[in-house]
C-alpha cells in the first residue's frame, strides 16, 4: 500500500534487478510467432503421465524470446515508477483535471505513452481509455467516473486466444479516504503499471500467436471500487 511516509530514496540494485525480473517472466508468458519449442530435433517431449493432462518440463527459451528479453530496460522501468510517483497522489477521488497532479493527470500520461508505443506497431496495438460510474458506495461519497486505460495487441495466429496482464495506477495512504495528501504509490501499484509499459515497448514491434492485453486499472486500491466491469466488455 502507498504511505505518506514512503522512501524517496533512489531503488537499490535489488529492487531495480526485481522489476526487470518482472518484465521478462510477463514477457515469456507469451508466445511470440517463430518462438517453437527449442529441442535439438524441434518437437515436444513429454513423459508419460498417470492421469488426464501432460507433465510439465523445462523448455529453452527460443531465440525470438531471448532477443526481446534482452530489450527489456531497468532504467526505463524506474524512470516510469518515479514519473507515476511525481504525481503526488493517484487517488481514485483525486482531481482529474488537474495537468500534473492527481488521477487525471496520472491517466492521461499513460495513455499518451501507450499511444506513443501503439503508432510503432504497425497498426497491431490499440489503445482506449474506458470509462464508467461507479455510484455511490461506502468508499465513494459521490458518483465518480473510473477509467482503465487499455492496450490491446492483436495477436496474428490466434487471436482469439487472449493473454491479460494487469496492474493498478491508482494510489492511497493508509486513511483510504484522504485524497489529498501525497500517496506516491511507487510498488502500489507503480512499479505494475510501469512493467505493462516496457512490456509494451518490447512487443508492440514483435508478432505475437495470440492477443495481448495490458490493463492499466483504476479503482483497484480501494477494493469496493476495482474494475469488475471489464470482463464483461
Amino acid at each position: 500500500m502507498g504511505d505518506n511516509r514512503e522512501s524517496q530514496e533512489r531503488p537499490t540494485a535489488t529492487r531495480r534487478a526485481f522489476l526487470s525480473a518482472s518484465a521478462v517472466t510477463a514477457a515469456a508468458a507469451v508466445p511470440l510467432v517463430g518462438a517453437a519449442p527449442a529441442r535439438a530435433d524441434g518437437r515436444w517431449s513429454d513423459p508419460p503421465v498417470n492421469g488426464p493432462g501432460r507433465r510439465l518440463s523445462s523448455q529453452r527459451p527460443s531465440a525470438a524470446l531471448r532477443r526481446a528479453l534482452r530489450e527489456v530496460d531497468a532504467d526505463r522501468i524506474e524512470a516510469d515508477v518515479r514519473r507515476l510517483a511525481a504525481f503526488g497522489t493517484r487517488h481514485t477521488l483525486s482531481t482529474q483535471t488537474d495537468p500534473v497532479r492527481g488521477i487525471g493527470a496520472a491517466r492521461d500520461w499513460l495513455f499518451d505513452q501507450f499511444s506513443r508505443i501503439a503508432a510503432k506497431s504497425g497498426g497491431r496495438m490499440t489503445v482506449e481509455k474506458q470509462s464508467f460510474t461507479q455510484p455511490v458506495s461506502p468508499r465513494v461519497p459521490t458518483p465518480t467516473v473510473l477509467t482503465n486505460v487499455i492496450a490491446t495487441l492483436r495477436g496474428t495466429v490466434t487471436p482469439e486466444r487472449v493473454y491479460v496482464l494487469t496492474g493498478h495506477y491508482d494510489s492511497r495512504i493508509t486513511d483510504v479516504m484522504n485524497f489529498t495528501d501525497d500517496a506516491p504509490g511507487a510498488d502500489d501499484d507503480a512499479s505494475g503499471v510501469a512493467i505493462l509499459l516496457e512490456l509494451a515497448r518490447v512487443l508492440a514491434g514483435r508478432p505475437l500467436e495470440s492477443t495481448l492485453v495490458l490493463g492499466a486499472w483504476r479503482g483497484r486500491s480501494r477494493a469496493s471500487t476495482a474494475p469488475s466491469t471489464w470482463p464483461r466488455r
